[in-house]
């Protein structure tokens, strides 16, 4: 294994973003030539499984370390080793963000010459959530946020990612042991889920189709590694979209999934409250609040959501959801 001056360790580097990140990443010559000085580090469940073989194919020179987010101490540990670190898995999962903290610290303290570790953390927009509970709010009263004025103590505790993100804030504004602490919030990344709603289902959510997200996930990583971003927040999303409304989206899936016999009743409705119960207030802050933004830090450096205009999340619903059904109807045969 490389020196832990050329370790880039990576978490979730098999699901849907983290797979985008590296496709992008291998697409831009600049930064791929960057990252191939490092030796990628992927925390992996199962090294032997289908998505191990995924990511080998992509990315041949990994190095696979056995583990999940509850292995506190391995992720500590390749944390310590690492000068790059990338949280793609579960933004809300504290334990293991802190033992990512603790190495990075670590690594601070064991060369206090060197660079500052780097950590970039894959977070979400609901922290902005205006927790309307699915209420209809008049337009003039929505607010579009913008990433040049974000400050975490303007929004709720109880939002989604605040916790976290506040760990992840507190260790990057330290002064002894410092780290280069980088959060990114994306909006909802296209994708499916189930025709109900968390109250009646009227707030707006803003888009960003997983390429873009790819894109501007790249856009951040080279202005960390060029010292242009250094304990920054960046919002993801866009602004000109037309947002996800849940109650339509609720609707529109659900006479897929009813015409495809997978869905009894199609028409919209709020989830019931045993279906909700447990998620308490962090699940209506999540679902049923508004939480528009603007990226206007990345559009000043040049990145545009091409591909979310090409095929707006609508126009990508319908596909999705026809192939969700396939694939579902096909793991039954």
């Amino acid at each position: 294994m490389s020196s832990p001056q050329q370790q880039f360790f990576f978490l979730g580097a098999t699901g849907y973003i983290g797979s985008q990140f590296l496709e992008s990443a291998k697409r831009d010559a600049a930064l791929y030539a960057k990252l191939k000085e490092f030796t990628l580090v992927a925390l992996i469940r199962d090294p032997e499984s289908a998505k191990a073989k995924q990511l080998q194919d992509l990315w041949p020179n990994v190095v696979f370390v056995k583990g999940a987010l509850d292995d506190l101490s391995v992720i500590e540990e390749q944390a310590r080793n690492s000068a790059l670190t990338f949280n793609a898995a579960d933004c809300d999962h504290e334990p293991s963000i802190k033992a990512i903290v603790a190495g990075l610290q670590k690594r601070s303290a064991d060369h206090p010459n060197g660079p500052k570790p780097l950590y970039i953390h894959i977070s979400g927009l609901a922290i902005l959530s205006d927790n309307s509970r699915g209420e209809k709010v008049p337009a003039e009263r929505l607010v579009q946020h913008s990433d040049r004025a974000f400050k975490m103590e303007d929004y709720p505790s109880t939002n989604p990612h605040n916790g976290p993100d506040r760990i992840i804030h507190a260790a990057g504004a330290q002064k002894e042991n410092p780290i280069r602490a980088i959060s990114v919030y994306p909006g909802v990344i296209y994708g499916l889920g189930e025709a109900g709603t968390w109250g009646p289902g009227h707030n707006a959510l803003p888009v960003v189709h997983i390429k873009d997200a790819g894109t501007a996930f790249v856009k951040v990583f080279k202005l960390a590694l060029e010292g242009k971003a250094k304990h920054d927040d960046y919002f993801l999303s866009d602004d000109k979209a037309e947002p996800l409304i849940l109650k339509r989206f609720a609707e529109e899936t659900g006479k897929i999934l009813h015409a495809h016999g997978l869905l009894e009743d199609p028409k919209h409705k709020p989830f019931p409250e045993a279906a909700i119960s447990n998620f308490g207030d962090f699940g209506w802050s999540a679902f049923a609040g508004n939480w528009l933004a603007i990226p206007d830090r990345l559009k000043a450096e040049g990145w545009e959501p091409t591909e979310t205009a090409k095929l707006s999340f609508w126009n990508s619903l319908p596909l999705e959801t026809e192939k969700f059904v396939a694939t579902h109807k096909a793991s039954r045969t």
